[in-house]
């Protein structure tokens, strides 16, 4: 998988993936155009977490109706980073009891979490003179 990221203006990037692009505004003005990288992380996280209990919750015929997700995180240094993330899931009252314990479960095993929890190798190579 492939996916694009080229600067458009100032401190606009536009991210081309499978399904279409997005915008992300790295500037630290108030009020920016669009999510910053670590705003889109997040998101990634919170929609990767939320889709496992969804697909979880219609297998087993949970409603799962005003399922939300808050991510807190804050940054750190050496390196600079995001150093930590709390993460709020907030699942309907009808879940029943016994099922409570797998929904906590499921919630650390989507694809995002494992991949921050377990750091993947990443190769660097820069080229001058264009794509």
């Amino acid at each position: 998988m492939t996916t694009t990221v080229y600067w458009k203006e100032g401190m606009h990037f536009c991210t081309r993936v499978q399904s279409g692009q997005l915008m992300c505004d790295e500037s630290s003005e108030i009020g920016a155009a669009y999510p910053s990288s670590p705003e889109l992380l997040m998101a990634s996280l919170g929609s990767c977490l939320a889709s496992v209990l969804i697909l979880y919750g219609r297998h087993h015929d949970y409603d799962l109706e005003g399922l939300q997700v808050d991510l807190d995180w804050e940054m750190a240094e050496n390196p600079h980073r995001i150093g930590a993330i709390s993460v709020r899931v907030h699942l309907p009252e009808t879940i029943p009891a016994e099922q409570r314990p797998i929904f906590a479960r499921l919630a650390h095993t989507c694809l995002i979490h494992n991949t921050l929890t377990h750091p993947p190798e990443i190769e660097m190579s820069l080229s001058f003179g264009g794509a």
